[in-house]
């Protein structure tokens, strides 16, 4: 326990001190992505981490526009930036019957170096391109990958319209979009570490972060057409394994995963309109540490949209997604580790965000996870973190307030609220505890250098 405490002070202690060192930095000091453009984050990001039209177009050329890093020499050429994130997370019941704080609740009401970490973003060579994250997470005092996506780009013109194409690999479906309402884009962009999270998540929401490798194809019309193929497979061998890099390998696919994307946008004055569809098949192992013998298979079809205003002081952002999840348990079924052979898990996620001269800001999210009752998946008898009634049911709210005193600084104060929590509003564990003692108030500084 001294020794846990040691690491926490040394924690803080590192936070503050690394807050302190990017407050006093000045207005000009930006991310690599914008020394290699000249430009500062404003060029490439409505507020980041949304990126706006320009922003969009960077990343589908490879990242390899600009040149102000050419000149420059070794190492001070090299398009390396950095990122600190400090939080601290306020759960509302800590202490309900069977609950084990320590465990279950770890650094609640602490102050927290949640993420230190490096980035490689920007021009490789020629046409080639990355953006790749290196963290130490100072919750579980671990370090990882955490996103990676490297690329060729070029263009050539179709119908006598510009159509932008590339090759992408990268360790996590959807990190390659380019638009805020697919999961690894979306709102809440930064969670906390330390809150719980509900038990159920489809297969596209992030949960194959690390898990899988890929290669993608894409293509851009004319500002108006996009859409991508991929296809993954496990990342835990091959010349894929430095992607899982750190990671606690929780899936583990079979064969190849393939991955589709399609959106159409469009662009009038200062409004911005996108409605897509997404969608992957995957067929992974029950058992992470037994990957062999028959696989579960998973089919995820979503549909999303986002809508954008941008004039002089004000800007406006939506985003909305919904996805729904066909469950096949061909392996896990005759195992006895669920109670059906078959069933659906569906999510829908909206959000509405307003900000006035990118410094002063906020949002709202309504979130909402269901899906078919599973007494041996979910009715783990746990408190806490347990089921009563084995249902996947979990939906809430999300406040976002939020302060930018420079463009690459973000401060802010999140409310997340639950009305349903693993299944139900009051004893949802069958323990007692209801869905209100998780909501949260998570406080946090994002900084980026």
């Amino acid at each position: 326990m001294l020794i846990e405490n040691q690491k926490s002070k040394v924690a803080s202690m590192v936070a503050v001190a690394a807050l302190l060192l990017v407050s006093m930095l000045p207005a000009h000091a930006v991310p690599s992505f914008g020394r290699q453009m000249g430009m500062e984050c404003s060029g490439c990001h409505t507020v980041f981490p949304e990126l706006n039209s320009f922003g969009r177009q960077f990343k589908l050329r490879g990242f390899t526009l600009g040149n102000a890093l050419d000149d420059k020499k070794f190492p001070l050429n090299l398009p390396l930036s950095a990122v600190v994130v400090g939080s601290r997370t306020l759960t509302s019941n800590t202490n309900t019957p069977g609950a084990m704080p320590e465990e279950q609740f770890p650094r609640d009401a602490q102050t927290v170096l949640q993420t230190a970490g490096l980035y490689y973003a920007g021009r490789i060579a020629g046409n080639f391109g990355a953006l790749v994250q290196y963290n130490y997470d100072g919750i579980e005092y671990t370090s990882k990958i955490e996103m990676a996506d490297i690329r060729y780009a070029n263009s050539t013109t179709l119908n006598g319209k510009e159509l932008l194409f590339g090759v992408t690999l990268n360790n996590n479906p959807t990190v390659s979009d380019v638009f805020s309402s697919t999961p690894m884009w979306s709102f809440p962009h930064l969670m906390s570490d330390v809150a719980l999270m509900p038990n159920a998540a489809t297969l596209i929401d992030n949960t194959l972060f690390g898990q899988v490798g890929g290669v993608g194809a894409y293509g851009y019309w004319n500002n108006l057409l996009y859409g991508e193929v991929a296809f993954y497979r496990r990342a835990t061998k091959g010349l894929l394994r430095p992607f899982s890099s750190g990671i606690d390998i929780e899936n583990v696919v079979d064969g190849y995963a393939p991955y589709w994307r399609l959106a159409l946008q469009r662009e009038s004055g200062p409004h911005g309109f996108m409605v897509g569809t997404y969608g992957m098949t995957a067929d992974v192992f029950p058992d992470a540490g037994n990957p062999f013998g028959a696989t579960d298979r998973f089919k995820d079809l979503a549909l999303d949209g986002q809508y954008h205003y941008n004039a002089g002081d004000h800007l406006v952002s939506a985003h909305a997604t919904r996805i729904r999840e066909k469950q096949d348990w061909n392996a896990s079924f005759p195992l006895g580790m669920t109670s059906n052979s078959s069933a659906t898990l569906n999510t829908f996620r909206a959000d509405v965000h307003y900000f006035y001269k990118r410094q002063w800001g906020g949002g709202i999210q309504y979130f909402s996870t269901w899906g078919d009752a599973d007494a041996t998946r979910y009715a783990t008898g746990e408190a806490v973190m347990g089921s009563a009634t084995g249902s996947p049911n979990t939906k809430g709210w999300m406040f976002d307030l939020n302060y930018l005193p420079l463009q690459n600084i973000k401060l802010g104060v999140r409310y997340t609220r639950y009305d349903k929590f693993n299944g139900d509003s009051a004893n949802y564990d069958g323990m007692g505890r209801n869905a209100r003692d998780n909501n949260t108030v998570f406080l946090y500084g994002w900084f980026l250098f």
